[in-house]
């Protein structure tokens, strides 16, 4: 009877590890695409610049009437 409760710990230990494995290779995975996306994104300064003149132009048209 010892050996059956001996197995059963055994199996739960293994399957444990296996899961530990598999957050520890999906944390580096996702670590690693995290990296590859900051190196490849444009940065998001040329629209802050781009926006406000956006916004100026819009609120300047403000007092014109509609283009027929």
């Amino acid at each position: 009877m010892g050996k059956l409760m001996s197995n059963c710990e055994t199996q739960a230990k293994e399957k444990a590890r296996q899961q530990k494995q598999l957050d520890k290779a999906s944390k580096r995975m996702f670590d690693r695409q995290k990296r590859t996306y900051a190196k490849t994104s444009a940065p998001h300064a040329d629209s802050a610049v781009a926006e406000p003149i956006l916004a100026t132009s819009i609120a300047g048209n403000a007092d014109r009437p509609p283009h027929p």
